[in-house]
């Protein structure tokens, strides 16, 4: 029964009025006295489910004498209810649809080759953020004098200009030669946990998350407001059990 049941709440019947209906298929023509007799609902749900179901064109009612006995329709009439359920709900689905198709059309992947696009991710971080804005990043860097030989020779002046703030995670051997400034936030991997030389770094900023790899020169760039999202809320969760 459990089954029916289920298809019944999907289109909208609650449960007592489909075992109402169900137990009107199974018995056939009752009186109220005797469904509720095999259903044990009580009297009054009975009475309720009643007219709902002779709305929904699923029961009839029978004159016997004084007595007024009821007698189930075809379950055929559930077809319709799903097809009217289908109808109805269309443009709903119309507009989930577009909201996938919309999240995929946002979805940019760039990847680059050379110093030349290495050093054009540090411009995009300066050139898109608003002023004020924060940005995240992971360093891993296993050399960050010849790391910051990739940064625009702007990269700073835009940067302190556009009053950006910074909050970064490291290895514990590219955070050595950083020295601590006010609008950049730093703490630090523990180097028993994991070296982390792989000598990438990853940045979160606006709707993109950029990947730079210096050992061979290249870099990816996903521009997408969920993937962002997400990789910005696991950025601050470790942030936050790093700060501990």
């Amino acid at each position: 029964m459990e089954k029916y049941i289920k298809l019944f709440e999907r289109l909208g019947i609650g449960e007592k009025i489909s075992r109402v209906y169900l137990d009107l298929l199974e018995h056939w023509t009752s009186s109220i006295a005797d469904i509720t007799r095999r259903t044990t609902l009580h009297r009054i749900e009975v009475y309720r489910a009643i007219p709902f179901l002779e709305e929904e064109r699923l029961v009839t009612s029978i004159a016997r004498g004084k007595r007024t006995l009821y007698r189930p329709l075809s379950p055929e009439r559930i077809h319709e209810l799903i097809r009217d359920f289908e109808r109805r709900n269309a443009p709903i689905m119309d507009d989930l649809m577009m909201k996938y198709e919309k999240l995929w059309k946002n979805i940019s992947v760039s990847y680059q080759e050379w110093p030349t696009w290495v050093s054009r991710v540090f411009d995009d971080i300066v050139e898109s953020l608003p002023s004020g804005a924060v940005f995240y990043r992971v360093s891993a860097e296993n050399d960050v004098e010849r790391s910051n030989t990739y940064l625009p020779k702007d990269y700073r002046e835009k940067r302190d200009k556009k009053w950006l703030e910074r909050m970064v995670i490291s290895s514990s051997k590219a955070a050595l030669p950083k020295q601590k400034r006010l609008e950049r936030d730093i703490v630090v991997i523990p180097q028993e946990y994991d070296e982390f030389n792989q000598n990438v770094t990853m940045t979160i900023y606006g709707d993109k998350v950029a990947f730079i790899d210096f050992g061979e020169e290249n870099s990816i760039i996903i521009e997408n407001p969920m993937i962002a999202d997400f990789q910005k809320k696991l950025f601050k969760l470790l942030y936050k059990k790093l700060k501990k």
